[in-house]
């Protein structure tokens, strides 16, 4: 089954509700892997401001420094764009209702290079394992067929941090570009779309209480939203498309296929 028609099955089918139970267990903590500032409050924000309100234990861990969204930019140089990224990432949290001096981190990879192997993937793998919420615990981390390298570099990345902690921890998935395979988001290339055996495993969470605390976190995301940024024309803008798929009423995660 090609990844659209698989998509729109798990978003018809799999069970919904407002509980974190089916995601965490009774009292089971949350890590949130994001592949760059903005993806924790696009792929996730409806999540871990449930978490918040259930007084779950919670941890976001942003894997790239995300300095490559306005590559042309004279103002805002890598270094420079990566500390805005930083700091639009701590107030976004904290409109979710965590505390970013003790629930965000940033492993500070290359945006657009987030590696697979090697010295700086076993480093970055040997400090999530200290960072990681003792078991019971969820790892999210974004969906293995999202069409961006970083992305697919960060589903690595949790992999192997599943593999390190052992018993008692689960890897659940969310989409965020990937929903292009079902829901088109114009002007965004995708490749050709996997064709994905079985049928879809998960649950739908629904965000709607949540929705007012997502789409804040998501605007202090300014740079990612043409706010800032205005030497590179060309740069990386979030289209309507996809921030219309991010506030929809419920947030979408995926059991990995060998779960």
């Amino acid at each position: 089954m090609k990844a659209g028609d698989w998509l729109h099955r798990a978003e018809r089918d799999l069970p919904h509700g407002t509980s974190l139970a089916p995601l965490l267990g009774t009292e089971g903590a949350a890590l949130v892997l994001a592949p760059h500032p903005d993806d924790e409050s696009l792929g996730c924000g409806g999540l871990l401001a449930t978490c918040v309100a259930e007084k779950r234990q919670t941890m976001v861990v942003v894997v790239s420094d995300g300095a490559g969204s306005h590559p042309f930019s004279r103002e805002w140089p890598p270094e420079r764009m990566a500390a805005l990224r930083q700091a639009e990432a701590r107030t976004a949290v904290v409109m979710l209702g965590l505390d970013p001096a003790l629930q965000l981190h940033f492993l500070g990879l290359p945006d657009r290079a987030v590696p697979e192997r090697g010295a700086s993937f076993t480093a970055a793998l040997e400090r999530l394992v200290l960072l990681a919420p003792k078991p019971p615990l969820t790892i999210f981390t974004a969906w293995r067929h999202d069409p961006h390298c970083d992305h697919a570099a960060t589903h690595v990345l949790a992999a192997a941090l599943l593999r390190r902690l052992g018993p008692g921890v689960r890897l659940l998935e969310y989409p965020v570009w990937g929903l292009a395979h079902a829901h088109a988001i114009p002007g965004f290339p995708l490749p050709p779309a996997p064709v994905l055996q079985g049928p879809p495993r998960g649950y739908r969470l629904d965000v709607r209480l949540q929705l007012g605390a997502k789409r804040r976190a998501v605007a202090a995301h300014r740079s990612q939203l043409g706010e800032v940024v205005r030497d590179d024309p060309g740069g990386f803008v979030l289209p309507q498309a996809a921030l219309d798929l991010a506030f929809r009423d419920e947030e979408l995660f995926l059991e990995p296929p060998d779960a």
